[in-house]
């Protein structure tokens, strides 16, 4: 019985330690927040290929590209690793996991100023491919 117990503590010391860890490290577990001092590095053709996509899936309607406000949702132009605050009063940094989810489930954390009115049809539309494009993008006007 005395084994039994011993792993079984272990276990537990080991799964509370994962959870702390996890807690601690929130999003950087798969995308860290960038420096804001270092520039925004980006994948050139899947830029170009996000640009196409973007014009032909009606984003720009809605965002802009060159830093104009006022429009429907908020400009792309220097938004990748920018502060956002968000209706809920928090802030978030706009990492490549944030631009992704942003397109994949919009208005789970909506920018301050915007309504919630961005469709979530894009995850039946597009693919990841094409949603890492328009990551990548959104990256090149930030530049």
């Amino acid at each position: 019985m005395r084994g039994w117990r011993e792993g079984g503590l272990a276990l537990v010391v080991a799964a509370l330690l994962g959870f702390g860890l996890l807690l601690f490290t929130g999003e950087s577990l798969g995308d860290p927040d960038p420096d804001p001092r270092a520039p925004i590095s980006f994948d050139p053709e899947a830029a170009a290929r996000g640009e196409l996509l973007a014009e032909g899936e009606a984003c720009l309607q809605c965002h802009t590209v060159d830093g104009r406000l006022g429009t429907t949702g908020p400009t792309w132009k220097g938004l990748a690793g920018s502060s956002r605050p968000l209706v809920s009063g928090e802030f978030v940094t706009a990492t490549d996991t944030y631009l992704f989810n942003s397109i994949v489930d919009p208005n789970s954390q909506v920018v301050q100023g915007y309504q919630p009115v961005m469709p979530d049809y894009f995850v039946d539309q597009l693919t990841e491919q094409q949603i890492l494009d328009l990551v990548e993008y959104i990256k090149s006007l930030s530049t």
